[in-house]
């Protein structure tokens, strides 16, 4: 809101049915704003035009939400359109969360050559070229006011009595990808120019490199690509371009699985290759060494081995060996439970199968000391990087005022990972008490080997922060403190969208790991259960929902332990079969005692928690779900 302080300007948002509290935030904190609330998500295109559709100002400003803009933007962007009536629409010069150039400020249409080369990846092999990466408009300069032919629909500037002449802002056919391409496409047909102007600077945390190396993008920019070229191509080149680009899609899909499947599984396939290996020399020096017999058919070798290394993988996996933040202890107890689960599965085998236990114990053991040395030197060498359990924090700075630090450093203090404070930076020249001002910071944060700089924007100007975050370069991490805020936003990564840090509440329930962890207990407990049915059927109450409850659990359609009501506002979880407190025949706690006892279980959620709820109400489990 600082950028319009000078200007006579409306703010219009539009929330396409947010699933957080965005729209009661904006309501209270930013009375002003004309906020428009869709019941669905109505995609990027139908959005903006509900805007524009109300939108009164000369110029129309679409502008993404995860954006950060310094006050001087209008300042220097209308200026220039007000001098040049020749230039439609206008895009500034984007960075990205650590203070790096983003090449999608700029772009080219998609000829066939251009479109080609960017849907199977051959730009990125090439990113200096001038024809290969034409997508991303290299011929000109990152700091060079020139004609290009689109521009970032993140934020772009456009004069709104041109929408006359070329009609709606952003063509409806498009959900997401490709709508700016295809405004600036009309722009330039109506005969006006697309203009980067690299002196406004806009920070953009969630750019294209978040979401190119998905299978779900590539289909969904595959088809926006095509509907561009359907339109705005004629029929003959259309059906070309499409074929070539479908051909290059499907080689793009396959390199990106690929690379997200060697991603998620380097480790364990390592992991499977050193406990064959294990396996290999036990074999060897046991049962031809010490015992002094006839090797081992390798039909049977072939038969087992595999099974044994995926009980291994597996029991590792759940154990949470393979989870960050990384703990040593949870590979070896993964490597024990399934060393037992193979040792009773060897027991079932038939005789020919059935070679040496030994074989089994001592490849468990010396596989659970492989593979922890293993993990070190695979994030040694930097193939898996792995973050420590006790890792040490990061050293972070504060820009602030002496007021400002405090408040910030407080919040900060309850911050799980959070970095630890060195001191304060100044935002004045020679200030009291300080490190040293924010226009001289860079060379200390060198010498105290700081890793990240946080920003306090209570007295301090968007402006400056991007200056900074540009000159001090992508060596540091950068979070800015909103006001009255207990939130850190800000990126990490060039190709990660923004990261968070939070003081407000957190749930464990929310992890992917935490989910995980339920629905393997609720599977072990239902197959437990169903083994023990003889004698649970004589224990427990509504004995033919007990076996039902078993099925809707391994089905995934109830879960042994959920809330009591429906907690719109926490973490999802099936319908529970009980409660998260305990039952008792004569007491029904009432509503706020349970959406306590429900907030208390998303938050610190655990699987033991599961576990401790199910054996004290045991009796309970034949209990239709709520």
């Amino acid at each position: 809101m600082r950028a319009i302080d000078a200007f006579d300007a409306e703010v219009i948002v539009v929330d396409n049915n947010s699933s957080d509290a965005s729209c009661t935030m904006v309501k209270t904190q930013f009375p002003s704003v004309i906020l428009i609330e869709n019941k669905d998500n109505n995609g990027f295109s139908k959005a903006n035009n509900q805007a524009v559709a109300i939108a009164k100002g000369e110029y129309l400003l679409f502008l993404n939400p995860d954006t950060v803009m310094p006050e001087d933007f209008f300042k220097k962007t209308i200026p220039y359109l007000d001098e040049h009536p020749d230039v439609g629409a206008l895009g500034p010069r984007l960075i990205d969360g650590k203070g790096l150039f983003a090449p999608d400020a700029k772009k080219s249409f998609p000829s066939l050559s251009v479109a080609l080369f960017k849907t199977t990846g051959l730009n990125k092999i090439f990113p200096r070229s001038t024809y290969i990466n034409k997508y991303y408009a290299v011929h000109i300069k990152e700091d060079q006011t020139a004609a290009v032919e689109v521009l970032s629909g993140c934020c772009m500037l456009l004069r709104h009595s041109l929408l006359a002449t070329i009609g709606k802002a952003f063509d409806e056919d498009y959900f997401m990808y490709c709508e700016d391409v295809d405004l600036s496409f009309r722009v330039q047909n109506a005969g006006f120019k697309n203009i980067y102007f690299p002196e406004a600077s806009l920070i953009h945390y969630k750019g294209e490199s978040t979401r190119k190396a998905s299978l779900s993008y590539i289909r969904v920019f595959n088809e926006a690509l095509s509907t561009f070229v359907r339109k705005h191509y004629t029929k003959a080149n259309a059906a070309l371009f499409i074929l070539l680009i479908n051909i290059g899609i499907a080689f793009r899909a396959l390199w990106s699985f690929l690379k997200v499947f060697f991603k998620f599984f380097k480790t364990p396939m390592f992991d499977a290759l050193a406990l064959l290996a294990i396996l290999i020399l036990m074999n060897n020096f046991w049962v031809e060494g010490v015992r002094n017999l006839k090797p081992i058919d390798s039909t049977t070798l072939y038969a087992t081995f595999p099974v044994y290394i995926l009980l291994w993988i597996l029991s590792v996996y759940l154990n949470g060996g393979y989870d960050q933040p990384y703990r040593a202890l949870r590979v070896i107890r993964g490597m024990i439970i399934g060393t037992i689960i193979i040792l009773a599965y060897f027991g079932v085998l038939s005789a020919e199968y059935r070679y040496s236990r030994a074989v089994i114990l001592f490849s468990g053991a010396l596989g659970a000391l492989a593979l922890v040395i293993l993990h070190e030197l695979l994030n040694w060498l930097g193939i898996a990087k792995i973050v420590r359990y006790n890792r040490v924090p990061k050293r972070a700075v504060i820009v602030a005022s002496e007021e400002h630090f405090k408040t910030t450093a407080q919040i900060l203090d309850r911050v799980h990972y959070a970095p630890d404070i060195v001191g304060r930076i100044g935002m004045l020249q020679n200030e009291a008490a300080v490190l040293t001002s924010v226009h001289d910071m860079k060379p200390m944060l060198h010498a105290l080997n700081i890793n990240e700089i946080v920003f306090c924007v209570n007295g301090l100007s968007y402006e400056t922060i991007l200056a900074q975050m540009q000159h001090c370069g992508p060596a540091f991490d950068y979070k800015i403190h909103l006001p009255g805020s207990n939130s850190f936003v800000g990126s990490n990564s060039s190709n990660s969208s923004g990261d968070l840090y939070t003081a407000d509440k957190r749930y464990n329930m929310a992890t992917f790991i935490s989910q995980r962890n339920k629905r393997v207990f609720d599977i072990v407990a239902a197959i437990s259960f169903l083994i023990l049915s003889p004698i649970l059927f004589f224990y427990t109450k509504h004995k033919l929902q007990f076996f039902a409850n078993i099925f809707f659990v391994l089905l995934g359609r109830q879960t042994w332990v959920g809330y009591t009501a429906n907690e719109a506002s926490l973490p999802k979880v099936k319908p529970g079969i009980l409660p998260t407190y305990n039952l008792q025949e004569d007491y029904i706690p009432t509503s706020s005692l349970a959406h306590l006892a429900d907030l208390s279980y998303a938050e610190h959620y655990v699987v033991g928690i599961d576990f401790a709820i199910v054996l004290k109400n045991l009796k309970f489990i034949g209990r239709k779900s709520k």
